[in-house]
């Protein structure tokens, strides 16, 4: 069943379990009784699933906190919490990214401090195509407009891919058809480049607050 066509008392079930699951899945690997991929591949899906429930939540106007602090779940969830914490700071496209911005070349790679803050390790690769799209954009249309048109192809393969978002894709999709229709416009007005990248940067902003687990 799809979860926005759960009921709360589902929703809330499912929340627990996901989140148990994630403090026992760090507790075997820890003490070695999962291999490294194992833990790996379920880590990722449970963090998926407790978007995903998140999401389902948030579009029946009930935010996690409401939830958890009623249930008196706040320390098995927080524990949740720093074992994503821990495991984002660690994971391989985290570090990666940290690489790519450390000479704060980017305008944007404050965005990425803050970022591993609030997302989970494997959403750093839409981290990366956000910014990257949104520097090649203020840096010079010289690039070329199919580089540009590429690099919003590339990003929203990986927006579709990824749990909950489909207000963001409908949304991203609409600028990518607008600036595909104006290309015109695009290369010849410099302050059409600056509104799109201000409307990148608000999708991207909304892309940390839905995926933001903190209570």
């Amino acid at each position: 069943m799809d979860n926005n066509h759960k009921s709360i008392q589902q929703l809330e079930s499912e929340l627990f379990a996901v989140t148990s699951t994630i403090n026992k899945l760090y507790e075997k690997f820890q003490k070695a009784k999962i291999n490294n991929d194992f833990f790996q591949k379920s880590f990722k899906n449970s963090v998926y699933e407790l978007i995903k429930i998140k999401v389902a939540l948030k579009k029946k106007h009930i935010h996690l906190s409401e939830i958890i602090t009623e249930k008196e779940f706040v320390r098995e969830y927080n524990k949740a919490i720093f074992v994503i914490d821990k495991i984002s700071k660690n994971n391989y496209y985290t570090k990666d990214l940290f690489r790519q911005y450390n000479d704060k070349s980017s305008k944007y790679s404050n965005l990425i401090e803050s970022s591993i803050l609030n997302l989970p390790g494997i959403t750093s690769e839409i981290t990366s195509s956000f910014i990257t799209l949104m520097d090649a954009i203020k840096l010079d249309v010289s690039v070329g407009t199919d580089f540009i048109l590429d690099l919003f192809k590339g990003l929203k393969n990986q927006i579709i891919k990824f749990p909950g978002l489909d207000n963001i894709v409908k949304k991203f999709d609409k600028l990518y058809k607008h600036v595909s229709h104006n290309i015109n416009t695009f290369q010849e007005n410099y302050e059409y480049r600056e509104k799109l990248v201000d409307h990148l940067y608000n999708l991207f902003k909304e892309f940390q607050e839905i995926l933001s687990l903190k209570l």
